[in-house]
């Protein structure tokens, strides 16, 4: 199971048949769509704006998503 942190109460999105590998670290605001790929090492961090990853995504080894504060990454 991969890192999933709560922030501010909020915690990531992660639909079943979306894989996330046990190294990536999920941050507060994120949601992931259905059939995605989430890397080792890949940080994507949802405590200053959302992060919205969509359906069937590929999210790379250790890619690094965030946004500024009050701005959805999508």
């Amino acid at each position: 199971m991969a890192h999933c942190y709560e922030f501010k109460g909020v915690i990531p999105v992660v639909p079943e048949d979306t894989y996330v590998h046990p190294q990536a670290v999920l941050i507060g605001n994120v949601i992931l769509g259905h059939g995605c790929y989430i890397g080792p090492g890949a940080s994507l961090r949802g405590d200053f704006g959302r992060i919205v990853i969509g359906d069937g995504a590929n999210v790379q080894d250790n890619c690094i998503i965030h946004s500024f504060p009050g701005r959805d990454a999508v």
